[in-house]
């Protein structure tokens, strides 16, 4: 019989001998990890008190967030067996296990949410966290910290620190984690494009004043009620505005005086406002401007006859009939010469105030005072 010639201590295929080579067999399949790193990896824990991760180390990887907020969102946002990418922060700790942040897959979880929400036209609920320059900061149920501006506040609405308000999102970039919120998106259309689908530029248009504002009037547009548009039902109503300028012709000074809420105007669309998401309105193109026609009916040395109705230290307002006013430049008043209010005064035309929409007079003299050329 043939005896085994083979040593006791010839190598086994594919077994390591010594501890040094079992080392190095087992560190060729583990990542050799650097601060900074983007590692992907498995969640294994996830609990208030620890969240550990499988990334291909010699040990579980430990997920650091010392943020209240962040750490509730990666509680309600992952599971256990989850495929995410961390950062390493430290690739060996003094324990002897990797350090990671799963801060950017948070903001990533976060923003495609607000993707989402913005693609799908959904309302959600914010809470105001205090006022600032030009609007509000808002933060959203995962704590993102958002900007409400003024000109996207519900008419009428007052807005405390901790009011909880329903809005959508106008504006996202994740790149510098910004996120806009509109709160009258919520009961007005403001998709430029189809707001554009519904009015159009010159068209003569009924709205309803919502807000009487030193500057203007802001206004609701309804064109029928729901419509469908993609299978879906969406709201038909457009908010407009009409600034104190396009109001009249003639000059404004107090428009609560002329307007309430609740009033029904008609106006001409002047352009869509892609900015502020609404349609700029003006009242004044639906009616005759009187002075249009002032030049034609009255020339420069013609004779006119009117009614004092203001006196001030400038100069003296005439009312002339039709809703046309003329008025008496003060260096063209004699010395000595005073007006009345209701007092009839006759004058010639010297010239026109287009921006004022009046004529420039001068009074008639019936006399020729002493040392006047």
């Amino acid at each position: 019989m043939a005896k085994n010639t083979s040593s006791a201590s010839e190598k086994s295929p594919g077994k390591a001998t010594s501890m040094a080579e079992l080392m190095a067999k087992q560190g060729s399949n583990l990542q050799i990890l650097q601060k900074g790193q983007a590692v992907l990896g498995t969640i294994k824990k996830l609990t208030p008190q620890e969240i550990l991760m499988d990334i291909g180390a010699k040990g579980d990887a430990l997920v650091i967030e010392f943020d209240k907020q962040n750490l509730e969102n990666l509680l309600s946002n992952l599971k256990v067996g989850d495929r995410v990418t961390a950062t390493v922060i430290s690739p060996e700790s003094e324990e002897g296990f990797p350090v990671v942040s799963l801060r950017r897959t948070l903001d990533d979880i976060i923003f495609k949410k607000f993707e989402n929400l913005a693609n799908a036209d959904e309302a959600f609920e914010v809470e105001i966290a205090e006022a600032t320059r030009g609007g509000y900061f808002a933060l959203t149920p995962e704590g993102v910290r958002g900007f409400l501006p003024s000109s996207q506040v519900l008419s009428g609405e007052t807005l405390n620190s901790g009011a909880k308000i329903k809005v959508k999102i106008l504006e996202y970039d994740r790149s510098k984690k910004r996120v806009v919120f509109s709160q009258k998106a919520t009961a007005y259309l403001t998709n430029v494009d189809s707001i554009k689908s519904l009015v159009a530029q010159g068209e003569v248009v009924e709205a309803q004043i919502t807000e009487v504002v030193p500057y203007g009037l802001f206004v609701v547009i309804e064109r029928g009620g729901p419509r469908l548009r993609d299978g879906e039902l969406v709201d038909t109503r457009v908010e407009g505005f009409v600034h104190i300028s396009e109001v009249s012709h003639e000059r404004v000074e107090n428009l609560g005086a002329s307007f309430k809420a609740g009033d029904k105007i008609k106006a001409q669309v002047m352009e869509i406002d892609a900015v502020n998401r609404r349609v700029n309105l003006s009242i004044k193109k639906t009616k005759i401007d009187v002075f249009a026609s002032v030049r034609e009916k009255y020339k420069v040395e013609d004779k006119v006859s009117g009614t004092v109705s203001d006196v001030k230290p400038r100069g003296v307002t005439l009312s002339l009939g039709g809703e046309v006013n003329g008025f008496i430049p003060s260096d063209k008043i004699p010395n000595e010469t005073t007006y009345e209010v209701g007092q009839s005064v006759s004058c010639e035309v010297v010239d026109f105030d287009d921006r004022r929409r009046r004529l420039i007079l001068s009074p008639v003299l019936k006399a020729i005072p002493i040392g006047y050329r």
